[in-house]
């Protein structure tokens, strides 16, 4: 199968030699699908400019043929200085008319676009009306509930027309796969999709590949509990990732047990608030900040830790590939959830599932399971066990398939 993997709005950027967590989703989706025996080209527009790679390690620029010449530049530049001096609301126009008419010259004999969705991003479903290919949509999160939370959400006439724009866009989808079961929910209910057409297929992790089980506390034979026990944190330090709420549980956990160390590992908004929190509580020599680390990178501190954290507080969804990484590691594991979620985590079994922006639930589950270290090994084993079966990016990919051979064949 030839597909076109489409991504206007440029994010994450997939150029960089540093992958973020959300890039390297975008690698390992792309890598997989090309090992089991499927051609892909990646169309991305990066700063105005839409770039090709048929492998994400060479990347071309795409000129497109009549957008791309100097008197329709000239034009576009007046266009874009008029919206700006009269406030005009912004409609991506010339974005999504670029991004068609690189996917009508780059893509035209395709079987299947499949576009990792952004906020007022319609190139693809433009490009998908034109030429008659099924478009399957990707999502990976709620945009207008996270500028919300960022307190950078359109307003007035540039909220109506970007809403409008983008339930439009969804609407162009043959189908449309979700990340985790809350994303899923979100999409129904904000824009009316019908939910036949939604299917969640989790995420992947490497670590897997990275870390074998010798390597993992889990599975070594050592019930000394007089051992530190180490508390690690991987994702974004954004406000609806809790980070404040886990230092603020941990310090209460470290005033009842000793021995406790939290390593943090990622960046974000938050940081200065979190480093500034990290010193009011009198917690420097037990909290550890790496700033940002490829998979790579953050392995070795995966091997050494006992529990993972997810304190999401905020958040229509509680998944994420962090409960995978810990999975894969091997790790006890402490989330927040509700209403089923998150759904890759059994309460009791591979971890806790706490009440979002709870810091006593918080820090009482951290203090339980560092005084347990028969219940921190049982936990691990089994979530590494069922991120052997199930949490693969191999197996992420092989479901993409069966969906897309479905999309196909209709």
């Amino acid at each position: 199968m030839k597909i076109g993997y489409l991504m206007q709005a440029g994010v994450p950027d997939v150029r960089q030699s540093r992958l973020s967590g959300p890039a390297n989703h975008v690698k390992q989706v792309f890598k997989n699908l090309i090992d089991l025996g499927h051609q892909l080209r990646l169309l991305a527009l990066l700063d105005g400019q839409v770039w090709r790679s048929d492998d994400l390690e060479i990347f071309e620029p795409v000129k497109v043929n009549w957008l791309d010449k100097s008197l329709a530049r000239r034009f576009e530049s007046v266009i874009r200085r008029v919206q700006s001096e009269l406030h005009i609301p912004y409609a991506a126009l010339f974005e999504s008319l670029r991004f068609a008419q690189a996917c009508r010259q780059e893509l035209t004999d395709y079987d299947l676009f499949y576009e990792r969705t952004g906020w007022v991003g319609y190139g693809g479903g433009l490009a998908a009306r034109w030429l008659g290919i099924p478009l399957v949509f990707e999502v990976n999160g709620d945009h207008l509930s996270e500028m919300e939370l960022l307190g950078i959400a359109p307003r007035g006439a540039q909220r109506w027309i970007s809403t409008v724009l983008m339930k439009w866009a969804i609407n162009q989808a043959s189908f449309i796969v979700a990340t985790g079961e809350g994303w899923r929910w979100k999409l129904i209910e904000r824009w009316e999709v019908k939910p036949e057409i939604v299917e969640v297929i989790e995420n992947g992790s490497e670590i897997i590949d990275l870390l074998k089980r010798e390597k993992l506390r889990a599975f070594h034979n050592s019930t000394d509990s007089s051992q530190d026990v180490t508390i690690i944190y991987i994702g974004a330090f954004e406000p609806w990732h809790g980070v404040t709420k886990l230092i603020i549980a941990f310090s209460k956990a470290v005033e009842k047990e000793s021995g406790l160390q939290l390593i943090l590992v990622g960046s974000g908004s938050e940081l200065d608030e979190i480093k500034k929190l990290v010193s009011e509580l009198a917690l420097e020599d037990n909290v550890i900040l790496t700033g940002h680390l490829t998979p790579q990178e953050f392995a070795f501190h995966l091997a050494e830790a006992d529990i993972g954290v997810a304190p999401y507080c905020g958040r229509v969804e509680y998944s994420g590939l962090k409960l995978l990484d810990y999975k894969a590691a091997g790790l006890a594991i402490i989330a927040s959830g509700e209403g089923g979620q998150p759904a890759v985590i059994e309460h009791s079994q591979t971890g806790w599932i706490v009440p979002p922006c709870n810091e006593n639930a918080l820090s009482d589950s951290i203090v339980r399971l560092a005084r347990d270290v028969d219940l921190r090994h049982k936990m691990g084993r089994n979530s590494r066990t069922e991120a052997e079966q199930s949490h693969t990016w191999r197996y992420t990919a092989e479901q993409l398939i069966q969906v897309f051979n479905t999309i196909a064949r209709d």
